[in-house]
């Protein structure tokens, strides 16, 4: 019957593997507080893509309010029928 010191130094004599885990944080993206409000001047109703947030936004009829991302603000403001509020 073994001792318990060998079996300590069969353990200790083995190979250690260690493993590294590493995460990727992405930092939380700001919002802004700002609002940002279209209307719909149109007799219809239309759909319009924001290029920077890649949302959908839905006029359904005329007078029709949404808001918007700001980011989205620029390219919707040169948009026929639409007026910031």
């Amino acid at each position: 019957m073994g001792c318990c010191g060998q079996r300590r130094a069969a353990v200790s004599s083995a190979p250690r593997v260690t493993q590294a885990v590493i995460r990727t944080v992405r930092p939380a993206q700001r919002i802004s507080s700002e609002v940002t409000v279209y209307e719909y001047t149109g007799t219809t109703g239309m759909t319009v893509y924001g290029r920077a947030s890649q949302r959908t936004y839905r006029f359904s009829q005329r007078g029709a309010r949404v808001q918007i991302d700001p980011r989205d603000a620029p390219s919707m403001g040169g948009l026929p029928n639409l007026r910031r509020v």
